[in-house]
């Protein structure tokens, strides 16, 4: 699914992801590939993505990867590796979410 990070003055993240974790007033919820349409309020916390896109186009990686490695592109996103999957830890303060035809939008 296609994922977005949205703030009010500039995009934040565009990847390719298969399982995405955020917080709500109800608790922590779970989206997956294919999810129904749906649209949420999201609390304060992180925000987990997993991808493998940095991994099979090594934008970010150098070419040998050890079983685990941590990099920091902004204060906000925090990236961790290991030889199957990445994930993209991105805090906030809160916001909003729509899914739609597999493609999610965070407005934060």
């Amino acid at each position: 699914m296609k994922i977005f990070i949205l703030k009010k003055e500039k995009k934040i993240l565009e990847i390719e992801g298969f399982a995405v974790f955020f917080s709500t007033e109800k608790g922590q919820l779970e989206l997956l590939n294919n999810h129904c349409s749906l649209i949420s309020m999201i609390s304060s916390g992180i925000i987990k993505i997993y991808s493998n896109f940095l991994l099979e186009n090594e934008f970010f990686l150098e070419k040998e990867i050890k079983l685990e490695k941590e990099i920091k592109l902004e204060k906000e996103i925090k990236i961790l590796c290991n030889q199957n999957t990445t994930i993209l830890k991105i805090k906030i303060n809160s916001g909003f979410l729509k899914l739609k035809n597999n493609k999610i939008i965070f407005l934060v």
